[in-house]
């Protein structure tokens, strides 16, 4: 792509509420992969589009991993009180980036406290990697206690045995 506009029409192009498996990868295909690809993932962040944000989000999960520089759109995401799925995606987001910072921690902490199972859970499981908080263990510990086929209690014990605990 040559400019920054035609990069932003490829992206609402692609978000749509009828997606498709291979969409986040024809999108992918269709942006390339030039700088000038980030900083039309973060304008999409930025937007008021739910279609728009998840689009963005999936790419930099699947695509754009170490675009360090959207990690400040992404974190703007977790205080989304609008839309559960994007703000999910965006914490899971900033774990598959690897931001363990400590900015996180302010923008996480409340979210353990959330009626979401997954938002709980995944919040728990970043501030457990990020700095071993016990109210985070505890979530964990709790939800990992649940049925052994429950999603939530999985993804809880997979958190817990990823960081040794």
């Amino acid at each position: 792509m040559s400019n920054l506009e035609e990069l932003k029409d490829v992206l609402r192009m692609y978000s749509t509420h009828e997606q498709h498996p291979s969409q986040v990868d024809e999108a992918h295909a269709a942006l390339g992969d030039d700088d000038l690809v980030v900083d039309a993932l973060i304008w999409a962040l930025q937007q008021n589009e739910i279609d728009l944000k998840l689009l963005a989000l999936q790419l930099l999960q699947e695509h754009f991993a170490d675009a360090k520089r959207a990690m400040t759109a992404v974190r703007s995401l977790i205080s989304d009180n609008v839309d559960r799925l994007v703000r999910i995606t965006a914490i899971n987001t900033l774990h598959l980036m690897g931001d363990t910072s400590d900015d996180l921690v302010p923008l996480l902490t409340p979210r353990l406290r959330s009626d979401d199972a997954f938002e709980r859970i995944l919040s728990a499981g970043n501030l457990w990697r990020i700095n071993r908080s016990e109210d985070a263990f505890y979530v964990l510990r709790q939800e990992a206690a649940g049925d052994d086929n429950e999603p939530a209690a999985m993804m809880a014990r997979s958190h817990l045995d990823e960081t040794g605990s």
